[in-house]
């Protein structure tokens, strides 16, 4: 018998039960008819539960069978205590759930590799300092004359990528009714080259946008902003938009200047 149909039989389980009976009737009854007195014929052929169990065997997978019947024996079980099963079902789904929330966290944050080319090779600068209340800090935040200097520096052996916060931004479309926060962060233009990204549409930012503050006011759309704000139309480039009463362009690609 072929797997298909063994599996087949599994959901069918009460027409095999009547065909093996009638199987072992007819057994019994060639038995009778050939002179065997009925109690002899029934020893020649044995146990009929015995028999039955040995035949289902062979027409379905008995590990399918009993998973089918563990999943009625529990559905039974549900609808005769509704309250308490509820209850299980519900204290489950919480279990899973803050696990399921607690793994994806803990895979962002320590298991999965950022999103860039060489992750291993990136490297954070800062500098201890007197923060706004007098008190001794580390300090991530540098003047643009320091960072032309510093970049100058190690030009050849590193490369210094500026990155700002993100921070929430009101951000305008076409006129002040279309008017929303958006997450904006300002970014060298060597960023997006140095990560290894590309845009679907548009172009990014380059070091030649870095050249002269504010002479070419161009946004990069993060993708799931450009998706979730725009539907993924690719007219967007090319409109204007004003951040803090600057105006720009918007140029799409793959990493959060415009938005989240």
């Amino acid at each position: 018998m072929s797997w298909w149909s063994r599996i087949a039989n599994v959901f069918h389980s009460d027409r095999v039960n009547r065909e093996i009976d009638e199987e072992l009737q007819s057994h019994l009854a060639d038995a009778i008819e050939h002179g065997r007195e009925p109690a002899e014929a029934r020893r020649a052929i044995g146990s009929a539960l015995q028999q039955r169990e040995q035949s289902r065997d062979l027409k379905l997978l008995p590990w399918l069978d009993s998973l089918r019947a563990d999943a009625v024996f529990g559905w039974r079980q549900i609808r005769k205590h509704k309250a308490t099963s509820a209850a299980a079902i519900l204290s489950l789904g919480l279990a899973i759930g803050s696990c399921t929330a607690a793994f994806r966290l803990a895979d962002a944050l320590l298991f999965r590799p950022l999103p860039v080319a060489d992750p291993g090779q990136l490297y954070e600068i800062s500098r201890h300092g007197i923060d706004p209340e007098g008190h001794v800090a580390s300090i991530d935040e540098w003047a643009y004359p320091m960072l032309r200097d510093m970049r100058a520096a190690i030009q050849g052996d590193a490369e210094l990528i500026p990155i700002g916060p993100a921070e929430p931004t009101d951000v305008t479309y076409a006129s002040d009714a279309e008017m929303e926060k958006a997450y904006v962060q300002n970014v060298g233009g060597s960023m997006f080259a140095s990560f290894g990204l590309h845009p679907v549409a548009g172009r990014l930012l380059t070091e030649d946008d870095d050249r002269e503050p504010r002479a070419h006011p161009y946004a990069v759309l993060s993708y799931d902003y450009w998706s979730r704000r725009f539907g993924q139309d690719k007219s967007v480039i090319g409109r204007s938009l004003r951040m803090d009463g600057v105006v720009s362009d918007c140029r799409r690609g793959g990493s959060p200047v415009c938005g989240h």
